[in-house]
């Protein structure tokens, strides 16, 4: 009951630039490690803390009074843990599901092993090394998902691969467009991933574009793969 403020909806700014909805969350498939922990003195200080780490989700222990925000997030079974409430941003539809896609490159030019299709099929899993998408060696190797029309982003979630090298999902621009030729980035992620790691990316308020795009900023020889992108808007 002490959580009642903020038991169905609770509003945030987060920055000048950032507003976003958080509420109640189910159990969900994402185990949090590594994250940042302390006292705080109330849920809205803990709300606080992940709004200024731009997370999409975050943790609150009522009895002690404490918070974790700024996690990695590991595709595993189902999370349960009574001690911690689990807040987060409503995710009101995936419009990057069945979209349309195009890449720089497709690892053998063959898309029926690691072709754009595969980030945007609605599923996680995969045989080893194939049934997702990867880009040939490049330096900047991108993905581009085309949406139905330019709607507002709430933020991206984009399941690395499970098998292995994890780690080569560094350094990427999250960037959206209204034509398809001029974009902006919205969102970044630093990495190096993990094997494993589902990547959650708040983007700016307002963002609204029809095209969005992953990119390779950072290195010299680089492989984009992944195994499922979702794009959740508001």
């Amino acid at each position: 009951m002490i959580h009642l403020d903020v038991f169905l909806i609770m509003h945030f700014c987060i920055s000048s630039t950032v507003s976003q909805w958080y509420g109640v969350m189910p159990d969900s498939h994402f185990t949090p490690i590594r994250c940042k922990e302390q006292y705080v003195s109330s849920l809205l200080h803990c709300a606080a803390l992940g709004g200024e780490s731009k997370d999409v989700r975050f943790f609150f222990n009522i009895e002690n009074k404490y918070c974790r925000w700024n996690c990695i997030f590991l595709y595993t079974l189902i999370t349960r843990d009574k001690d911690w409430i689990h807040y987060g941003i409503d995710e009101k539809k995936n419009a990057a599901l069945l979209r349309p896609s195009i890449a720089s490159s497709v690892y053998g030019n063959n898309p029926s092993l690691w072709g754009t299709g595969y980030a945007t099929d609605g599923l996680h899993s995969f045989i080893k090394d194939t049934d997702i998408f990867a880009s040939e060696w490049e330096i900047a190797p991108w993905i581009m998902i085309t949406l139905d029309e330019p709607l507002q982003i709430s933020f991206v979630r984009v399941y690395n691969r499970e098998d292995s090298l994890g780690e080569r999902f560094h350094d990427v621009a999250f960037e959206m467009s209204m034509d398809g030729v001029s974009f902006e980035q919205r969102g970044f992620f630093k990495g190096p991933g993990v094997t494993g790691q589902v990547i959650e990316i708040l983007f700016d308020n307002p963002t609204i574009g029809k095209f969005m795009r992953l990119r390779i900023t950072q290195g010299s020889e680089n492989l984009l793969n992944f195994a499922e992108i979702e794009v959740y808007t508001k």
